[in-house]
C-alpha cells in the first residue's frame, strides 16, 4: 500500500528577525499610514509611542485535498459466455493486501481498479437453461395464449352508434336518431331492429364481431415468443455458459476540507483583487507551516495537517494575507487598514473606512432629517387642509 512521502523538508525559521519582507512590520505599516495621511494634507508622526494603536487582522483561505486508498475484498463475480481467456487477461492479485497499484495523479475522481484472484476463473454451463434458451413463461412453452373469440366492433366501437335506430339494443326508437357528424352513410338493415340503412356495415348491430386474430377460435399466437415455444435466456445471454471468478477492487476517493478567515464586508473586494496574498503548497505530511503564519491562524490549519487513516497522498493550498488595523488618536473619525499590495510587491495599500461612531453619528443626523422632513410634509397638509 502507497504512504504519503515523508521527505525531510526545509527546517522552518523561527526567529522573529527571519520574517518574510512580504509580511509588514509595525514600524512599516505606521510608516505607510504616515505616508497616506501626508498625501491627504494631514502630515502627522505615528511611530511615536501613544500616537496610533495597531493590531493584526489576517485573512485565511485553507484548502486541503487527500486521497485515500481503500480494498475492497474479492467477491465471486460471472459473467455470460465463454470468457476465461478474456478474463484471465485482466490484472491480477494473489494477495490484495500487499498488491502494489499506482496512486492516481491529481484530485479528480477515478475509476476503481479491479483485479481477479488469481487461479479463480472458470468457465460452466447455465444451469437455468438448455443451449441458451429456455420455455416461454407467458404461454408456458406451449406457442399459444387464450384468446376471445369476439371482440368490439372496429366499425362503430362497439358502442350506441352500431344502429342509429336500435342503438345496438334491439327495440327501435321514435324517430331514428340523427348519424353523428361526418358518419359515413349506413347502406345494411339492423338484424335486431330491421330498421333499413341504419347498422353499421360491419356488425349489422350486433355491436361486436369475430376475433380477427384467432378467427373464434379462442386460441393465438403467444407474442412474448412468437410462437416459438422457447426464448432466449437473458442471464446468460443465450449461450449457455457462465464465466465465473473472484474480484477484488481499490478505489482511491478524494475529500476536501477547508477553513476560511475572510475579510469584512467593506474589504473584500480590495482584498480580493489588490492585495499580495501570500501562497503555500504543502504536499507531504513533513511540510511545515510558514514560520510568520500568524498564531491564530495556525491553530485553524494545524489540525487538519494530521496524517489521516488510509491517505496516500495531499495536496495542501495554503493562502493568508497580512492585514493591520490602525487607529490614529488624533483623528478617531477614521480607521486605516494596511496590507501587500500585490504578491512581490515591497508596497503597501492602504485605504480607510468611517470608523464605529461616525457611522452612528451619520445614521443619528441621516434619522433626524427624515424626521424633521416628516414633520414638515404634516405641516404643511395640516395646514393646506
Amino acid at each position: 500500500m502507497a504512504t504519503p512521502s515523508s521527505e525531510p523538508s526545509e527546517p522552518a525559521k523561527s526567529s522573529e528577525s527571519s520574517r518574510s519582507p512580504e509580511v509588514p512590520s509595525d514600524e512599516e505599516v505606521l510608516q505607510a499610514v504616515e505616508r497616506y495621511l501626508s498625501g491627504r494634507g494631514n502630515p502627522v508622526r505615528l511611530v511615536a509611542p501613544g500616537t496610533a494603536e495597531l493590531s493584526r487582522q489576517p485573512l485565511l483561505e485553507f484548502r486541503i485535498d487527500r486521497r485515500f486508498e481503500e480494498r475492497h475484498p474479492g467477491v465471486p463475480e460471472r459473467v455470460p459466455g465463454k470468457k476465461l481467456k478474456q478474463i484471465a487477461r485482466r490484472p491480477s492479485y494473489t494477495d490484495l493486501a500487499t498488491h502494489h497499484v499506482p496512486v492516481p495523479a491529481g484530485f479528480q475522481p477515478t475509476p476503481p481498479v479491479r483485479l481477479v484472484l488469481a487461479g479463480s476463473v472458470a468457465e460452466g454451463p447455465c444451469p437455468d437453461c438448455a443451449a441458451g434458451k429456455r420455455d416461454c413463461d407467458t404461454c408456458g412453452g406451449s406457442g399459444t395464449q387464450d384468446c376471445p373469440d369476439v371482440v368490439a366492433c372496429d366499425g362503430c366501437g362497439g358502442g350506441s352508434d352500431s344502429c342509429w335506430s336500435c342503438g345496438g339494443g334491439g327495440s327501435r326508437r321514435r324517430g331514428s336518431r340523427k348519424p353523428p357528424p361526418n358518419a359515413s352513410p349506413r347502406t345494411d338493415w339492423c338484424r335486431r331492429c330491421a330498421a333499413p340503412k341504419s347498422a353499421c356495415p360491419k356488425c349489422v348491430g350486433f355491436q361486436t364481431m369475430t376475433c380477427p386474430v384467432c378467427d373464434g377460435k379462442r386460441r393465438r399466437k403467444c407474442e412474448a415468443c412468437n410462437g416459438a415455444k422457447r426464448v432466449r435466456h437473458k442471464p446468460c445471454e443465450g449461450t449457455g455458459f457462465f464465466t465465473t471468478f473472484i474480484e477484488a477492487r481499490i478505489t482511491h476517493p478524494v475529500e476536501s476540507e477547508q477553513e476560511r478567515v475572510a475579510a469584512p464586508a467593506h474589504l473584500r473586494l480590495l482584498t480580493q483583487w489588490r492585495a499580495g496574498w501570500r501562497e503555500e503548497r504543502l504536499r507531504r505530511v513533513t511540510d511545515k507551516l510558514p514560520a510568520d503564519l500568524p498564531e491564530t491562524l495556525r491553530g485553524q490549519v494545524e489540525r487538519q495537517l494530521a496524517l489521516a487513516e488510509r491517505e496516500v497522498t495531499r495536496l495542501a493550498t495554503l493562502r493568508y494575507l497580512p492585514v493591520a488595523r490602525v487607529t490614529v488618536d488624533a483623528d478617531p473619525d477614521w480607521v486605516y487598514f494596511a496590507f501587500p499590495e500585490r504578491s512581490g510587491s515591497a508596497t503597501l495599500k492602504v485605504v480607510r473606512r468611517p470608523a464605529k461612531q461616525r457611522v452612528l453619528r451619520l445614521v443619528g443626523i441621516a434619522a433626524a432629517a427624515v424626521v424633521v422632513a416628516l414633520l414638515v410634509t404634516l405641516l404643511v397638509l395640516s395646514v393646506t387642509g
